[in-house]
């Protein structure tokens, strides 16, 4: 294995660290983590997602997405409710607070993202989605 400083390993690795050093700073005056940041976009996009599949999309165990859920909670950004079809389920909704809150954040993020995007051309940037897709497929099998 190579351990080297062109390690594909390493090379992700690093920039995954150096993206949510970024995204937390940037965050941080919204009084949430990245992480935060994730579940609260993906409830943007899926409301009443439920608690185990919103685990599964974060590659998560549904303890850890709990605990986050939990937190989000506490501060009135998300709300759960019990599935009226199955009650063992547990729905996932933004509350009012928790869409203002993405709303705000939204033009950070797409900022940060946007700032990546432009230090390549549009035809590598998406070689670079092709290949991490492939990536994360071949990991994930």
């Amino acid at each position: 294995m190579d351990l080297s400083d062109d390690a594909i390993g390493y090379l992700l690795s690093r920039a995954y660290f150096l993206h949510k050093k970024k995204a937390t700073h940037l965050l941080e005056g919204f009084g949430i983590t990245p992480e935060q940041y994730g579940i609260l976009h993906q409830l943007n996009k899926q409301e009443g997602i439920t608690q185990k599949a919103l685990a599964e999309l974060h590659g998560k165990d549904q303890t850890s997405i709990g605990k986050t859920l939990e937190r989000l909670e506490n501060k009135k950004l998300v709300i759960r409710k019990t599935d009226q079809v199955d009650r063992r389920a547990i729905l996932l909704y933004l509350s009012s607070e928790g869409k203002a809150l993405y709303g705000k954040t939204l033009p950070v993020m797409q900022g940060l993202n946007g700032d990546l995007v432009n230090l390549i051309t549009p035809e590598g940037n998406d070689q670079l989605t092709a290949l991490l897709r492939k990536l994360n497929q071949a990991l994930n099998s």
